[in-house]
């Protein structure tokens, strides 16, 4: 009977151990399969990550064409990258990449508020695009170039601003250079020119005799950049200011609904300059 117990003891006993020895065997297959299969279920994971998204490329990687011509165009004066734009050099527009441009599409705009604001200050456009609680406009904002068909090295860059009055009966068009200097503003609104054309109304019965002014074949040219119809648009003012590096052309354009500030340059198919220095 004794004897009977021992070995019933015995035999729990080399079950007990036959069951460690097959937990650590086990264990010992998991720890290994693990190491084999998981860096490649992680690196599968990764990848199908990857292929689903779409990554910014690093700056170092930008083509050293775009560098090359940005560090070109940063030496152009006012008034070349004018001409460049304006096609009094041969050029043609194209989008600029945000990369391209050293303002931040919001630091246009902010930009752009202040410029035209000096240039409503000094009764030249009709309306001020400063926001306020009564004037708000809400905005959008396109990077655009001029780039030479020449030699496809120089290029100027600046912004298109669309600025769209809160109850939508103002919008507002401004293209800006990147120092702030604003090429063209277009306001169109039914009642906005109200105080223009009853001004230009006053003078022209005035002046009955006068052949009225609208815009000539050169400058409509010049506006294609714009996209902007400005064909029989009339002319408020037109006049040349002869600058330290150019003569510079300062005009303002109205109808019954639309108002245009702009600048441009003189230009001379005989004393065109040439972009080869």
């Amino acid at each position: 009977m004794f004897q009977k117990r021992r070995t019933g003891k015995r035999k729990r006993t080399k079950l007990k151990i036959k069951g460690s020895v097959c937990g650590m065997i086990a264990g010992t297959l998991l720890v290994v399969l693990t190491g084999i299969f998981l860096p490649g279920i992680l690196i599968e994971g990764q990848e199908r990550k990857a292929v689903g998204e779409v990554q910014a490329v690093p700056a170092q990687y930008i083509a050293s064409d775009s560098l090359l011509a940005k560090e070109a165009s940063e030496s152009l004066k006012l008034n070349d990258r004018i001409q460049l734009i304006t096609g009094q050099w041969e050029s043609e527009t194209q989008e600029a990449y945000s990369y391209e441009m050293t303002l931040k599409d919001y630091e246009a705009a902010a930009l752009a508020r202040d410029s035209m604001e000096a240039i409503y200050q000094k009764g030249q456009y009709p309306s001020d695009l400063a926001s306020s609680y009564a004037n708000w406009y809400t905005w959008e904002a396109f990077s655009e170039k001029a780039v030479d068909t020449t030699f496809h090295t120089y290029s100027a860059y600046y912004w298109k601003l669309i600025f769209t009055k809160y109850d939508g009966t103002e919008k507002h068009a401004v293209f800006l250079l990147e120092d702030g200097t604003v090429l063209l503003a277009e306001a169109e609104g039914k009642d906005i020119l109200s105080d223009v054309t009853a001004t230009e109304e006053a003078s022209s019965s005035v002046k009955d005799n006068e052949e009225e002014k609208t815009v000539d074949k050169e400058l409509a040219e010049q506006l294609s950049y714009t996209g902007l119809d400005v064909a029989g648009l009339r002319i408020k003012s037109d006049n040349i200011q002869e600058e330290k590096d150019a003569s510079y052309r300062y005009f303002e354009l109205y109808d019954k609904t639309r108002f245009i500030y702009g600048i441009s340059t003189i230009s001379d198919s005989q004393t065109k300059r040439n972009m080869v220095k």
